[in-house]
């Protein structure tokens, strides 16, 4: 599953039109600018991946396939270009989070695929950024910081979400439990993601939606008494 690749702005194209309205050219020159911003993006996620927060301008052009000039007449920094890069990884995670599973579904399998689902996304659009993220890095630039700690309350909202639609999924009463929530935020972040390095990112979901499901039964059977 190749989320860089498979999640980019689908924008449509076409034969430029010499009869067509100034409007109309202003919105293909838009639409252009805005799919070189897309593959700039792109680019830098897989040099985030590969080199962490010190990828450089240069490598991000050449994994989007653009000269460094066009990176930066898009992204006038450095900083605001791996900000915006770090914002669009939360977004397409947060794009693959599963929606509430319909009556009859196998619980276990959802939650299963789910978590696989996150961890293939954590491992691909971070990388090796991930460590960079949770070390003090002096002179990190203040829209970086900004994106980084965004990144922590997306991944609680993450596994809340997760955790309250399997909570009711299995029958369970109220709030699902702090505790249990807490779990999951654990499970499903790139600390488990990169916990087993020998095991790949599908190996770690099943892993992790493994002690989820064991969790989860013991708070529904808590839950009761």
């Amino acid at each position: 599953m190749d989320f860089i690749e498979n999640n980019g702005d689908q924008l449509g194209g076409g034969e430029f039109d010499e009869t067509s309205s100034s409007t109309e050219r202003l919105t293909l020159r838009e639409d252009s600018r805005s799919r070189a911003r897309t593959r700039i993006i792109q680019g830098a996620l897989v040099a985030l991946a590969s080199s962490g927060l010190d990828a450089t301008i240069e490598e991000v052009a050449e994994a989007a396939g653009v000269s460094r000039r066009t990176v930066f007449r898009h992204f006038p920094s450095h900083g605001e270009l791996i900000a915006a890069s770090i914002n669009q990884g939360l977004s397409v995670l947060g794009n693959h989070m599963p929606q509430p599973p319909p009556p009859g579904t196998d619980i276990q399998q959802w939650l299963s695929d789910a978590v696989v689902i996150l961890h293939t996304g954590v491992r691909e659009l971070l990388g090796r950024a991930f460590w960079d993220i949770h070390i003090d890095r002096p002179g990190t630039p203040s829209e970086v910081v900004a994106a980084i700690d965004d990144i922590a309350i997306q991944r609680k909202r993450f596994a809340n979400e997760l955790a309250s639609c399997t909570w009711v999924a299995l029958g369970g009463e109220g709030d699902v439990p702090g505790w249990v929530v807490d779990t999951f935020s654990v499970q499903v972040s790139g600390f488990a993601t990169n916990a087993l390095p020998q095991y790949s990112a599908q190996e770690t979901g099943r892993l992790s939606a493994r002690i989820l499901w064991i969790v989860l039964t013991e708070a529904i059977e808590e839950a009761k008494h």
